[in-house]
This record gives structure tokens, C-alpha cells and sequence, in this order.
């Protein structure tokens, strides 16, 4: 069986990073987390993989998805990364809809710049109803960045895919909002979204519409939420905060949910 390990936060900031190590010890990395958690990711891609990344994925270009892949290039010059997957808007786009930071821009630059050149050899631009096969291990690309979308434009531009082993399933959501949502519901059927795990869009909050999560009835849910977002307590207290992540908490309750593995509780490993 494949194992797949949902990171644990390893700053204090939010992000989300991804290992899967299939049955013959390929690594395929979704994401990665921000430049403060590359330790971690190394550290999983060395002990429990063999070193190399066969296939890595990147769901959109946000600092807390792309900063360990960055970091770990420049400090790591050996490292060998076979394929990576993607599908961004242009950096122009970027810059003129997306939000703008001096860590944000500066980033977003480096993964472009790493994707065209020292990795471009395995370079991929994904359309959807693409099937990735790595050993027990299929990843099928549900939805693509829609340049139609220019609200909330980087969380919208996320890819949404889901993996398959052998035992279960993960659908990916990346930090989808409303209105990547809907896209994605025009476009897929039941059949293609239904998964044993679900990694909620945008760290649980301020994300895809609760019809959404109605629509694909979540058993297991992933939260790459830290304790004070999962609490929305920016000091002060349980959901005095600024943050919708209680709400979402709300509805999986409603829709009766069997199990979360959240990354304030240190990274979760089950098999697929």
C-alpha cells in the first residue's frame, strides 16, 4: 500500500504540504508548505521515501503551498525532482489580480523560475481529465485554473485533483473559493469528486460554498489549520477571531463526519 502523510505546520503560520510514498518508495510531493516547514518535508522525503522526488505537485502559487519548494531547491542543490505538475495563471495576472507581498511576489518569481528552469526537463502544464500513474498511485486533474475567474484569483486558480491507491482515496482542493467552487461543480460529477478523504479548500475557512461539502458528503476530512485558526482565537479566545473556520466545523458536524486529521495535532499518516 501507499502511504500518505498530511504535514504538520512546523511555524506558527498556516500552510499546506502533502507526502505520498507508494509502494515501491517513489515520493510525490503535493505542495509543501511554507519556506519554515522545508525541514520537515526533507526529513520525509529522505527517511520515508528514497531521497528523490518522482512526481511533485503544486495545486497554486500562494507562499504557504510554494515556499518549502523553493527553499528546499536553494539550500538543497542535489536534489532531484523527476516531474512536477502544475497549471498557473501568468505572472502579469498574477501580479495584476493576485495579492500582492514582498514574500508573496518574490516567491511566486522563484517557482516560476525553478519550473522553467532547472526542473523545465519535467515540466508539465495539466489540463483537466489528465491521469498521472505512479506506481499504485493515480492522480487524476478534476479542474484547472479558469482565467475567467479574477475574484479571490490565486485561491481560485487552484487545481483540484484526486489520488487513488489502492485502499482509499483523497480528493485535493488546494484554497478554492465560491467561485472556483461552483466552476468545479459545473464541471464534475459525483462520481469524480467522491473521495474517502477530503482536504478542505483554504484551510477550512472562507472557501467553497457549504453546498459544495453537501454536494460531496465528506466522511474524513484533512485540515491544514493550526490551533488558532482552527479555534479562530487570534488571542483573545474560542471564535473571537476574524475567521469562518468555526462555521465550517459546523457543517461537517451537520453532515456527520467520521474523522479529522488537522495539522495542529502533528502530521497524520494512513494508507491509500
Amino acid at each position: 500500500m501507499a502511504k500518505f502523510y498530511f504535514m504538520k505546520n512546523s511555524t506558527h503560520v498556516q500552510m499546506q504540504g502533502c507526502v505520498i510514498i507508494t509502494s515501491e518508495g517513489n515520493v510525490i510531493v503535493i505542495d509543501g508548505g511554507n519556506e519554515g516547514d522545508h525541514d520537515h518535508l526533507r526529513e520525509l522525503i529522505n527517511t520515508e521515501g528514497n531521497g528523490k522526488v518522482k512526481s511533485w505537485f503544486l495545486t497554486h502559487q500562494h507562499s504557504d503551498h510554494t515556499g518549502a519548494f523553493c527553499k528546499l531547491s536553494a539550500v538543497d542543490p542535489e536534489l532531484q525532482v523527476e516531474s512536477i505538475y502544475y497549471n498557473f495563471p501568468t505572472i502579469d495576472e498574477l501580479f495584476k489580480y493576485g495579492y500582492r507581498s514582498p514574500l508573496g511576489d518574490r516567491l511566486k518569481l522563484e517557482t516560476v523560475s525553478l519550473i522553467e528552469g532547472r526542473y523545465s526537463d519535467g515540466a508539465h502544464i495539466v489540463k483537466k481529465g489528465d491521469r498521472i500513474e505512479i506506481d499504485d498511485v493515480t492522480i487524476t486533474i478534476l479542474r484547472v485554473y479558469n482565467p475567467e475567474i479574477t475574484c479571490n484569483f490565486e485561491n481560485n486558480s487552484s487545481l483540484v485533483f484526486r489520488v487513488d491507491g489502492n485502499k482509499s482515496s483523497v480528493l485535493i482542493l488546494g484554497d478554492l473559493g465560491i467561485e472556483g467552487g461552483d466552476d468545479t461543480l459545473s464541471k464534475c460529477t459525483y462520481k469524480d469528486l467522491k473521495a474517502d478523504y477530503v482536504q478542505l479548500a483554504h484551510h477550512g475557512q472562507q472557501a467553497v460554498k457549504r453546498e459544495f461539502y453537501e454536494f460531496i458528503r465528506p466522511e474524513r476530512c484533512l485540515w491544514a489549520t493550526p490551533d488558532w485558526l482552527w479555534d479562530n482565537d487570534e488571542g483573545n479566545g474560542f471564535n473571537t477571531g476574524p475567521y469562518e473556520t468555526v462555521i465550517t466545523r459546523n457543517w461537517m458536524d451537520d453532515l456527520g463526519v467520521k474523522e479529522h486529521l488537522i495539522t495542529k495535532d502533528g502530521t497524520a499518516v494512513f494508507e491509500i
